[in-house]
């Protein structure tokens, strides 16, 4: 079975509306959600933190390759969920995001909600689960009003792996896929790894930028790229 095959949240793409896409994690509010599951779950069994040491060094470098990010995150998430049946992963899944904080990154959430107020088209394009991602727009205020593109899971070997992780070129092709066509008229992301979308946007957003990051895609971007740093106390 594959859990969060309903990917797209109403509304979708309004024909003749500008669209505009923002990522979720590092982009609307602070943190990994996804990351922050997975670690939470391997820390919590003695077996499962044994496991994922000793997968550590092949499978921690995969979730910094493109390719093999997908592959990566399946190791991870296989370990934080192997032994559980369906019904139990899903409470414990239910149970972090009831008792995760998020913590927006305002100047970003303010121009979405003025995106939506304009009647523009804006879709969250996101490398969480839906489960977690509807949540936490729910958690924003903007249920009903932007669309959702996620990662999917399915069960393996008594666990769950990602079946689509919606990261880099696969992000894009989500995006399409749902009926959302570039070029956008804006894109906002934390990372270069969103290259594609932002390639793809007539204005680029980077939000709270690693250095690196920011230079690479200053080489790649020009001068559509702008740049958005917000620092607060209390990350997640």
């Amino acid at each position: 079975m594959t859990h969060g095959m309903l990917q797209t949240i109403m509304p979708t793409n309004k024909p003749g509306t500008e669209i505009v896409v923002y990522d979720m994690d590092g982009t609307l509010f602070r943190g990994d959600c996804g990351g922050a599951f997975i670690k939470q779950r391997i820390k919590a069994s003695i077996g499962r933190l044994v496991l994922s040491l000793l997968v550590a060094p092949f499978a921690y470098p995969m979730l910094h390759i493109p390719s093999l990010r997908r592959l990566g995150v399946s190791i991870y998430l296989w370990i934080a969920s192997v032994g559980m049946t369906e019904s139990g992963y899903s409470e414990v899944l239910e149970a972090f995001i009831a008792q995760y904080r998020i913590n927006p990154i305002e100047p970003v959430l303010s121009e979405c909600r003025k995106d939506i107020a304009e009647g523009k088209t804006v879709v969250v394009a996101t490398g969480a689960g839906h489960e977690m991602a509807s949540a936490f727009i729910r958690q924003l205020g903007m249920e009903n009003q932007v669309g959702l593109v996620t990662s999917q899971s399915t069960r393996f070997f008594g666990g769950v792996i990602s079946a689509v992780q919606c990261n880099g070129e696969v992000k894009l092709s989500e995006l399409i896929r749902n009926g959302y066509l570039p070029p956008y008229q804006k894109a906002y992301s934390d990372t270069a790894s969103d290259l594609p979308i932002l390639r793809s946007a007539e204005t680029a957003f980077l939000v709270n930028y690693r250095e690196k990051d920011l230079h690479f895609l200053k080489m790649k971007l020009g001068k559509k790229l702008q740049a958005i740093r917000q620092v607060s106390p209390g990350v997640q």
